[in-house]
């Protein structure tokens, strides 16, 4: 089994992949990564008209990295799920020019410091228009 916990932005899982990558058998386990997306635990994304999910949220037992529940829970109220992927895949100059993504591990305390930070400027910003 893979070990997903490199930020490689083009590893994405289907819900095949998540219930497979957790290393052990799961009753329904196609069905675990939409109850995790619906927890807000992961963020999926449809691609060719299927939900897909970036490996790099998943630990290397293929559970939900814990800071994941965090960081959607603070981007929610002003980013889409395809609005929080690409904020994740980008530069934050509050994580030192690291994208979010890579720094989820070793550093999940900034990256949701950073997730606040970027929704609330979309939030303020949003207001005053």
């Amino acid at each position: 089994m893979s070990d997903f916990s490199s930020a490689d932005e083009s590893v994405m899982l289907d819900a095949a992949g998540v219930a497979g990558a957790l290393r052990r058998w799961v009753p329904l386990g196609a069905t675990i990564a939409r109850s995790w997306a619906t927890e807000r635990r992961i963020i999926g994304v449809v691609r060719k008209g299927t939900t897909t999910y970036p490996a790099w949220q998943f630990d290397q037992t293929g559970l939900p990295v814990a800071a994941m529940r965090d960081i959607i829970m603070a981007l929610r109220p002003a980013c889409d799920a395809e609005d929080m992927l690409a904020w994740l895949h980008a530069p934050s100059e509050a994580l030192g020019g690291h994208r979010p993504c890579e720094r989820l591990r070793d550093d999940p305390r900034a990256v949701i410091a950073a997730a606040r930070q970027v929704a609330m400027m979309q939030l303020d910003y949003s207001h005053a228009v």
